[in-house]
């Protein structure tokens, strides 16, 4: 494995400003067609995750970011998946138009967070037991739209190295709607770095060094994996308990057999 500081200082500084630029563009870029699309009338769900779709898939191969697709993505329904990163958002929706469950903090994360906001992102605070049934009409009322709505059960990102207990209570709206619930798996691979610490993004870590330190990077290769089919589900504990399945299965099964 490279070491980062192989990498001479010129050549790293330049990826900076250009996947620094190429990310400012490209959330200026969406945000201007929220709004230039705003004045001609209601912005629809589907609009807006489409919206982000198409910058997304703009703007990751412009920073260095490649993604590797295994399984069909899912109609609209629940998404529920593992989450490491801030990147998670932008490659789930470079993929296919959809929208998000986030905790709170992503809102004010800049770029990421605003563009997230406006496709019609979910936020609960996860430090108020009570935030939970706050937002169930919120998320009801995207799967009621046919949004494909992604789901982080764990609660919080991690390095990856394993999954953590999915709570079940954002289940609840699938199962009441009967909405088809999918399972999905993200990873992350640095050819020059280590993915645990570089690129997910946990803990006490601060954003804009993290993100300022990943631009210098060679590449990044994002795998999502989707499972073959979706579920139904007539209890949230059952969803928990079988998505994470689902999802620990995505996690340990090599892709060359999923292909």
């Amino acid at each position: 494995m490279a070491n980062h500081l192989s990498t001479p200082l010129p050549q790293r500084v330049g990826r900076v400003i250009v996947r620094g630029t190429a990310l400012a563009w490209g959330v200026a870029a969406c945000l201007a067609e929220y709004g230039w699309t705003r004045l001609f009338g209601k912005l629809t769900p589907q609009d807006r995750t489409h919206i982000l779709h198409k910058w997304c898939r703009w703007t990751l191969p412009r920073m260095g970011v490649q993604i590797d697709v295994i399984g069909v993505p899912p109609g609209p329904g629940l998404m529920a998946s593992n989450h490491l990163s801030y990147l998670d958002i932008m490659v789930f929706s470079a993929i296919t138009p959809c929208s998000f469950v986030s905790k709170q903090e992503v809102r004010s994360w800049p770029g990421v967070g605003w563009i997230a906001t406006l496709a019609g992102a979910v936020y609960i605070d996860r430090s108020r037991r009570s935030e939970t049934h706050s937002v169930l009409p919120e998320m009801q009322s995207a799967l009621a739209n046919d949004v494909r709505l992604v789901l982080f059960p764990e609660g919080t990102s991690s390095d990856g190295s394993r999954l953590l207990p999915f709570h079940s209570s954002l289940f609840q709206p699938a199962v009441a709607l009967q909405a088809p619930i999918t399972a999905a798996c993200i990873s992350y691979i640095l050819p020059d770095g280590i993915a645990g610490t570089e690129v997910c993004y946990w803990g006490t870590m601060t954003l804009v060094p993290h993100l300022l330190n990943l631009f210098t990077k060679n590449s990044i290769q994002a795998t999502l994996k989707f499972s073959a089919e979706p579920f139904r589900f007539t209890s949230r504990k059952q969803a928990a308990q079988r998505m994470q399945a689902e999802v620990e299965h995505l996690r340990e099964v090599p892709v060359e057999v999923l292909r």
